[in-house]
């Protein structure tokens, strides 16, 4: 594989059996910084039902603190904060 070193804008080469692409490390989560909690990462903190610190305020997906960043947790996530924030809604 042939890449573009980001540091020195050197291309260099690698011999490599195979390839495992990554994206989005940085999370995106400047529009709500200062109204919920945000860990050193950038993530935003949850419990384990997807609540943020806010009353009625839920995250899912790579942008919070839940582990391993994958899709299909992220969709198992979206799941989850959604039966909460319904669950939430339900009993106000």
């Amino acid at each position: 594989i042939v890449y573009q070193d980001r540091g020195s804008s050197e291309n260099k080469e690698l011999d490599v059996a195979g390839v495992f692409v990554q994206i989005g490390l940085i999370s995106n989560s400047d529009f709500v910084k200062g109204f919920i909690d945000l860990n050193r990462f950038g993530e935003i903190e949850i419990d384990e039902r997807c609540r943020t610190d806010r009353k009625g305020i839920f995250a899912c997906g790579d942008v919070t603190t839940v582990p391993f960043k994958q899709i299909n947790i992220a969709m198992g996530e979206g799941s989850k904060a959604a039966l909460s924030a319904f669950e939430y809604l339900v009993m106000q």
